[in-house]
């Protein structure tokens, strides 16, 4: 028995699609209660004759539904996690709830505890121009600095070892990086960020960390299911990732127009200090487009390492990253 948590979002029914084919395990998945039939109800309705329970329960959830919840699990996939919000909002949903998991997990003796985190967790603001980001790279020692879905992520991985040191959670860490596909925002804060109806565009040459959402399944899949495998963590990118110039082209090419302004990288700290000054100048009434810290952790030139999943889990981006921007910018042109 495999729980999926966050099995109605964009990845979670992926894994939950690539966990039915795949293997010949039982699936359970923690969906938030909801009159209206949970997403992955589709996913599900293509595999009559598996077994396959919706579980309905919110994170955080009082400790007895979620020991139902984990009965006869052996493995847990743990997706769910917010994504908007505030802070105190996002620590709540991710931290807190993660924490309840965590703590069934260990009364459960789960043989296998696999956590989604996040590429954005590492500390690139000190890493000079073009090094690699790979899993030895260091956590960011100043999450508060960041934006509250990182900082939620950065607080919810370091809880979780805590709890794989202290209590014995046998944890597998995944960190996605941007997970592209269909319906998947493309123009993300790595590229620009939307302004006044139009990009401003601060990545430039910088290299994406892009996933497309089957490959990053996948990935999920081989952490769950091998049985070889220890506590371990894992960096999940796509090979040949391209430029966030590549994709601002691309996107006008393929989906629409879209105005854009260019920073470039050494304009972007006085900007951000100039920002700064505005905003405590008028009190708060020119907000805070991007820090100085923004721009020395997301908007440098840096490389993404996938060695360690593509050795030790045997993972291949099996859809070329071509494939999997064309699919993308499909689903954009269409809406």
């Amino acid at each position: 028995m495999i729980l999926v948590t966050g099995g109605n979002g964009f990845l979670g029914q992926w894994v939950v699609r690539k966990l039915l084919e795949r293997t010949q395990a039982s699936i359970r998945c923690l969906v938030r209660p909801s009159p209206a039939p949970p997403a992955v109800s589709g996913v599900v309705a293509q595999w009559p004759g598996r077994k396959i329970e919706l579980h309905p329960a919110s994170l955080p959830a009082p400790a007895a539904a979620l020991a139902a919840a984990l009965d006869g699990v052996r493995v847990v996939v743990h997706i769910a996690a917010g994504k908007q919000g505030s802070a105190p909002a996002l620590v709540a949903n991710t931290v807190v709830g993660s924490e309840a998991l965590f703590q069934a997990a260990v009364r459960a003796r789960v043989e296998r505890f696999v956590l989604v985190g996040s590429l954005g967790v590492h500390d690139t603001a000190s890493l000079p121009r073009g090094a690699m980001v790979d899993e030895d790279t260091p956590l960011d020692p100043h999450p508060e600095w960041r934006d509250p879905y990182t900082f939620s992520k950065h607080r919810q991985e370091t809880l979780a070892r805590e709890y794989a040191l202290n209590h014995g959670l046998p944890l597998v860490v995944v960190r996605p990086g941007v997970i592209i596909g269909p319906s998947a925002e493309i123009l993300v804060t790595r590229v620009g960020l939307r302004m006044f109806g139009m990009l401003l565009h601060l990545g430039g040459a910088n290299r994406l960390p892009f996933t497309y959402v089957s490959n990053c399944a996948d990935a999920l899949v081989d952490a769950a299911t091998r049985t070889s495998l220890g506590s371990d963590t894992f960096n999940v990118v796509d090979d040949d990732l391209p430029t966030s110039r590549q994709i601002v082209r691309a996107y006008r090419s393929k989906v629409r127009r879209v105005r854009s302004i260019f920073l470039p990288r050494m304009a972007l700290g006085p900007v951000a200090r100039m920002n700064a000054w505005a905003n405590r100048r008028t009190q708060g009434q020119i907000p805070i487009v991007f820090s100085e810290y923004d721009a020395r952790t997301i908007w440098k030139n840096l490389s993404f390492s996938n060695e360690r999943a593509k050795s030790l889990l045997g993972w291949i981006p099996a859809v070329p990253m071509r494939a999997a921007l064309e699919a993308t910018f499909q689903s954009h042109a269409s809406d």
